[in-house]
């Protein structure tokens, strides 16, 4: 959805809608058939006279469990705040300050980008359950696998246990 942010900014606007998951093609997700839900207002002027635009964005994200590799689903619930700026220059220095993200404002500004853009950043780079259906998931490495240490450990006892009946002053016979 395009918009003048500007126009949107100076009438006080405020929208709300869906975007479906089918048009959010950077979310790397292997189920689009969803939809997270989007509210944006404009709220009083925060700094220097600018615009600040709230963003709400909540919903589900159909992913992939990196621990078992089995479907999650990661929910979303996204508040976010920028301050619309009238140019890069500007939106460079007001992103000194952390209070505020800021954006660069525009005639045809895309609010879908911006709602892409802040579920990317929101989603976790690894996802995993808090508990995986597979409860072999949820076990800590050292309690799945023998470690290959403890192997090493065991051939190294095991041909000890062979020598003790060897000459072990590493002379020659």
């Amino acid at each position: 959805m395009k918009i003048d942010l500007f126009e949107f900014a100076r009438l006080g606007g405020e929208a709300a809608g869906e975007l479906s998951l089918a048009r959010m093609q950077r979310v790397d997700t292997p189920d689009r058939t969803g939809a997270m839900t989007w509210k944006a207002a404009v709220g009083a002027a925060a700094r220097r006279g600018l615009p600040r635009l709230d963003l709400e964005i909540d919903g589900a994200i159909p992913l992939t469990c990196q621990r078992c590799l089995q479907p999650m689903t990661q929910k979303v619930a996204i508040r976010s705040r920028f301050l619309v700026a009238p140019n890069e220059a500007e939106a460079s220095a007001l992103d000194d300050d952390d209070a505020y993200d800021a954006i660069v404002g525009a005639a045809d500004f895309d609010l879908d980008a911006l709602i892409e853009d802040e579920v990317i950043l929101a989603l976790p780079i690894a996802p995993r359950h808090d508990v995986c259906p597979d409860a072999s998931a949820n076990l800590p490495y050292s309690e799945k696998t023998p470690s290959i240490f403890a192997a090493l450990a065991a051939l190294k006892t095991h041909a000890r246990a062979d020598d003790d009946g060897g000459d072990r002053s590493g002379g020659g016979r």
